[in-house]
Order: structure tokens, then sequence, then C-alpha cells
């Protein structure tokens, strides 16, 4: 076994060696050397990027136990929002059409007759982008109505968009639809809540019970 001793080095006595007159030993010192400095420049690249990366964005603002409604021109309520919470981000310094708000469990009724059953959705989160009419809504998506022919209908899945204006509500996502005495599976809906008229895209399959 062999033992060696290396004296210091700085960068001008490297520049000055020529490594094909070194002994092996010194030449392995070199690339650990050169390989160390490496590890260090990346180390030091790498923690000026990862603070970037994992920048937190906080709500610009908190609003809790919030109740939202709106009415037609007749006065009649069009539909109603009820959440715990919402928070609002803002993108840059300024306003912008790049903030949203996150709405925790939001639940949605939306009315087309006074005199008819409604339509309530609801959710475990929603967000809604300040440049539309959409809300976005995720995890646990449940839509229920009231149909004089075909009694309770629901219609669940793990993401939809709501249009509460025009009471419109489509996903690209599984959908899952039941009544009294059936169930139909599909992959994409839109549906009309206001006209009652639902159309599932594509991959039907049901059942149904006599």
């Amino acid at each position: 076994m062999s033992f060696f001793k290396v004296s210091s080095i700085n960068s001008g006595t490297l520049d000055r060696i020529n490594p094909l007159l070194l002994p092996l030993p010194w030449l392995l010192v070199l690339v650990l050397i050169g390989v160390f400095a490496a590890m260090k420049y990346s180390g030091t690249e790498e923690a000026k990027i990862v603070p970037a990366q994992t920048a937190k964005l906080f709500p610009h603002v908190f609003i809790t136990d919030v109740e939202v409604r709106q009415f037609d021109h007749e006065g009649a309520i069009h539909y109603q929002m009820n959440t715990p919470l919402i928070r609002h981000f803002q993108i840059n310094a300024k306003p912008s059409n790049l903030d949203y708000s996150l709405f925790e469990t939001p639940v949605f009724m939306l009315v087309n007759d006074p005199n008819k059953p409604g339509w309530f959705v609801t959710a475990q989160e929603g967000r809604r982008e300040d440049d539309g009419l959409w809300f976005i809504l995720t995890k646990d998506v449940l839509a229920r109505h009231t149909s004089e022919k075909e009694g309770e209908i629901t219609i669940s899945t793990n993401d939809l968009r709501l249009n509460t204006q025009d009471q419109f509500a489509e996903t690209s996502k599984a959908v899952t639809m039941r009544d009294a005495k059936s169930q139909t599976t599909a992959l994409g809906l839109r549906a009309d809540l206001k006209r009652e008229h639902i159309e599932l895209l594509s991959h039907v399959k049901g059942t149904h019970e006599p």
C-alpha cells in the first residue's frame, strides 16, 4: 500500500503543470480537485435557483362566510353561491386578468323558474379566473336536481366547469349520472341546466331497472 501527501496547490501552479509528466497519484489528485470544484460550483448555482422555484404565492384577500346572490330583471333569484372561505390571489402589483380566486367547499343553487326545483352543485374546491364567468370545480363534484319525469337526478365527477350566468356545465372527465331506475357512465358531458338538456359525449354505458 502506498501513501502520499498533497501540498497546497493554487490555480497558478495548476496552469504550469503538464499532466503527462505527473505520476498516477498526482493525476488522481488533480481529477478529484476538478470534481470537487465542479460540485461546489453546481451546488452554488442550485442554491441560487431553488428559492425561486419554491416561492409561495400568498392570498391578497381573505373573505369568510360568503353568500352571493344574483337576481334576474324581474327580481327573482337566478343563482346563489355559499362558501366558508374565499382566497383571492393577485399575481402582479396591480390587478390583472391573471388574478384568480379559490373557493372552499362551494355550494351553488341555480334557478331558472321560481316555481320549479333548481339545480344544486357542490364540490370540495372551486376556482374562478378574473377574466371570465366560469367556475372550475374539482374533487367530489356533485350536481343534483329533481325532475318532474325522472325524479331526483345526480351527476358526479371530479372536474366540472360551471357557468352560473348561462347555467351551463361541461367536463371532459369521467361522469356518472343516476336517477331512480338507471345509472349511466360516460366520458365527458355538456349540460344545459336551464333547459334540463344533458349530453353525454363518449364511452356511454348504462344499466336500467324495469
